[in-house]
């Protein structure tokens, strides 16, 4: 009978977020710097209500934590919960991996293909852009496996804006990543075994892991 209204409070919360991550990743809030809800809301000029749903989903997703009563900051990961992530990185992609090398077809290749395409023609600077880009790679991988319960295992890990903060961290200070590593993978995948993708997936993830790292 009556018409739904749109969540005008939930698209700004969003925005918010959005305004948030993109400012830790590039580097516009460093680490140490204290995040107060009211100076935010004040800066942007809306209510303290999405700006504090973005904080508090930022503290949820890993990102922050609070100091003070309305305080935030840039929490520090341990180098363990960092290869944790990693590990289970290996285990999803991995297999994901193994099982299209067993089960490839030309249409999921060409799937996969179409988004390195993609990342290779981008060449971009943008750390932002370059995490969707690689992403949407590792996304089709896990896809084209056709495996519900691996697909959102894959989303849980790479879905938060921790990944995208990870991610970031691995482009400080080093140099740019191989433009031409996911082709090479993909390769594998097309015309090596099972054993051979699942491996190549896998030394492709520790070497994610291994920058990551360093940029630490």
């Amino acid at each position: 009978m009556f018409k739904r209204m749109p969540d005008v409070q939930q698209r700004l919360a969003d925005d918010v977020y959005e305004q948030i991550l993109s400012a830790i990743v590039t580097g516009q809030i460093a680490p140490g710097d204290r995040l107060i809800q009211e100076k935010i809301a004040s800066e942007i000029n809306i209510s303290r209500t999405p700006v504090r749903e973005a904080l508090l989903r930022l503290e949820q997703e890993g990102v922050l934590e609070m100091q003070g009563r309305k305080g935030f900051a840039i929490r520090k990961m341990r180098e363990e919960e960092v290869v944790q992530v990693y590990g289970a990185r290996e285990a999803v992609e991995g297999y994901a991996a193994y099982w299209l090398a067993e089960n490839r077809t030309p249409q999921r290749i060409a799937a996969i293909q179409e988004k390195v395409d993609a990342e290779r023609a981008e060449q971009t600077d943008d750390v932002q852009v370059e995490f969707r880009l690689n992403k949407a790679i590792h996304r089709s991988i896990v896809e084209q496996s056709e495996n519900r319960v691996l697909l959102d295992l894959f989303e849980t890990l790479w879905g938060h804006g921790v990944s995208l903060w990870l991610f970031a961290g691995t482009m400080t200070n080093q140099d740019p990543p191989d433009p031409n590593v996911h082709q090479a993978l993909l390769d594998v995948i097309r015309t090596g075994s099972p054993e051979q993708a699942q491996a190549a997936m896998i030394a492709h993830v520790r070497e994610g892991l291994e920058r990551q790292l360093k940029g630490m």
